[in-house]
């Protein structure tokens, strides 16, 4: 395999978008709480913490909109 199609695969394998369909809500405008920076570095800690199998699936749930404030709604 060359390293263009690798990347391709690894790019395909990187986007949610491809395995989930993506709650509507996560593309309104809203209030940033934390910059891209400051999210990726608390996201290594929490892959270290609970493992990327578990940080993945948190993850998916977030993005089809079942995180924690809509839970609590419910």
């Amino acid at each position: 395999m060359s390293k263009e199609t690798g990347d391709s695969v690894s790019r395909i394998f990187s986007n949610p978008f491809y395995c989930i369909e993506i709650h509507p809500m996560l593309s309104e405008k809203h209030d940033l709480l934390v910059s891209e920076e400051d999210w990726i570095k608390v996201g290594v800690k929490l892959i270290d913490e609970l493992g990327s199998e578990k940080y993945l699936r948190n993850l998916l749930e977030n993005l089809k909109g079942n995180y924690i404030d809509n839970e609590q709604k419910k």
